[in-house]
């Protein structure tokens, strides 16, 4: 009969909904500030990808050539469960050498299990 009980723990053991640790702000923060100050210093996403920790980036405008010229972190951002959301004004350089354009987006920046800064469509 024990031998029950263990196949039937073993069975249940990891079942259920996987718990995600909460976000760690301050984090969130500076891995979105080394994020962008990498990508107006004409790095790459790769770069961040291979780095230590690596960080693991998602976005388009970078990803499709667009250069940063510099931005601006509009809030204090916002927590939710296991990411941190957080509103920018970036400033990207004109396509046609022209005035930089701005253009407000959000992004959501995770700290576990691995560091992620992903632009959110929302």
């Amino acid at each position: 009969m024990p031998l029950v009980f263990v196949i039937i723990g073993l069975l249940f053991a990891g079942c259920g909904p996987a718990r995600l640790k909460p976000v760690n702000v301050d984090l969130a923060r500076d891995t979105l500030t080394q994020t962008l100050d990498h990508w107006k210093s004409d790095g790459t996403i790769e770069e961040l990808r291979a780095g230590s920790p690596s960080i693991i980036v998602q976005e388009a405008l970078w990803s499709k050539g667009k250069k940063l010229v510099d931005y601006i972190i509009v809030d204090e951002g916002k927590p939710a469960d296991a990411n941190w959301f957080c509103e920018v004004e970036l400033i990207l350089e004109s396509e046609n050498g022209g005035e930089p354009t701005k253009k407000s987006v959000t992004y959501v920046v995770g700290t576990h299990p691995v560091l992620t800064v992903f632009h959110a469509i929302l």
